[in-house]
């Protein structure tokens, strides 16, 4: 029997403004569009095939959870140099928090225009599992 999934297919983040919105995670991200309509834009990192369809809503809708001491957002983009993508997206205009050391790993979060959490996160080699694991799939 073969696998029963294989991947994340895409990642679905609500947007009360679709042009705005668009604009904003191609310019932050320099994602490709792959297709547009009035309720969805699908989008996506070039050469990768997990997709961001950023989905019309008529009101913010909650992309993170409660964990206590921090908000974790339902998903978080891959960094391999952190400083770099958290100097880039200040450059861009993001709204970003400071970086955090913690373990393993090096994160921030940044603020799309809805207000919808983004965690960057980079996997640092004492991470162990993690970080040998992404590594296997690192594309410079």
């Amino acid at each position: 029997m073969g696998k029963i999934v294989s991947k994340i297919s895409g990642i679905f983040i609500p947007v009360t403004d679709m042009k705005r919105s668009t604009e904003w995670y191609i310019k932050m991200f320099e994602l490709e569009v792959i297709q547009i309509s009035d309720v969805c834009t699908g989008l996506a990192f070039p050469g990768e095939a997990t997709f961001i369809n950023l989905w019309k809503v008529g009101q913010p809708q909650p992309t993170q959870f409660d964990a206590g001491e921090y908000k974790i957002p339902h998903y978080n983009f891959e960094s391999f140099d952190i400083e770099n993508s958290h100097a880039a997206l200040i450059e861009k205009g993001a709204e970003v928090m400071p970086i955090v050391n913690d373990g393993g790993i090096r994160f921030f979060d940044c603020l799309d225009p809805d207000g919808n959490l983004i965690g960057i996160v980079e996997e640092l080699p004492s991470s162990d599992a993690f970080y040998s694991h992404k590594q296997k799939y690192r594309k410079d």
